[in-house]
């Protein structure tokens, strides 16, 4: 590994080592199976990825592009959409996630963005989503949404299903998050981004 690699593995190490306890605070504590096994920062890579060991389930590593050490905005974006996910890593690489589970990742993405960088970044950002992954945007919508009108959603129904991925509709009534059905059936449906 080269030295620039070493340094940028370290720098997402530092990021990974703050920015932990704000993503459990957000989203709840990750599940007891997760184990994650590092960083790798490829070259080639076009967005970041939660990778999973292919013997070990739920043990994952993160890739980052290079091109996300250009911008510290993109960077921090980077890592921690990859690190919400991490909370629940899918059990192997062919488990499909719902728009919950994107839009959750986004918004953690956002709120780091915005304690760090501030309103006018977030617009950019929330900009650039909008018109290059509208996907991604549309998912961070509803759940912003969601979490508007229940901070404690994400937690409530990881209370009752720790892998998000895994929700289904009447998960929202035990966990007591009220939302319109439309809502839950946008919120549950299979991602493609």
């Amino acid at each position: 590994m080269s030295d620039i690699h070493l340094v940028q593995i370290n720098q997402l190490d530092k990021l990974r080592s703050a920015w932990q306890p704000a993503v459990e605070f957000l989203f709840g504590q990750p599940v007891p199976e997760a184990n994650f096994t590092g960083f790798e920062v490829l070259e080639e890579l076009a967005k970041p990825q939660v990778v999973l060991d292919e013997i070990q389930t739920y043990q994952y590593k993160i890739q980052i592009p290079a091109r996300s050490f250009t911008n510290d905005v993109i960077l921090l974006a980077d890592v921690l959409q990859e690190m919400v996910k991490g909370l629940w890593p899918v059990e192997s690489k062919d488990t499909e996630t719902s728009a919950l589970c994107e839009g959750v990742a986004i918004f953690g993405a956002i709120t780091g963005i915005k304690q760090v960088f501030g309103d006018e970044s977030v617009d950019s950002f929330l900009n650039a989503l909008r018109e290059q992954a509208f996907a991604y945007y549309d998912a961070f919508s509803y759940v912003a949404v969601l979490l508007a009108d229940d901070p404690q959603a994400i937690k409530k129904l990881r209370d009752v299903q720790p892998f998000l991925y895994k929700l289904v509709k009447s998960d929202f009534e035990t966990a007591n998050v009220e939302v319109e059905r439309k809502m839950k059936d946008i919120l549950l449906l299979t991602f493609r981004g």
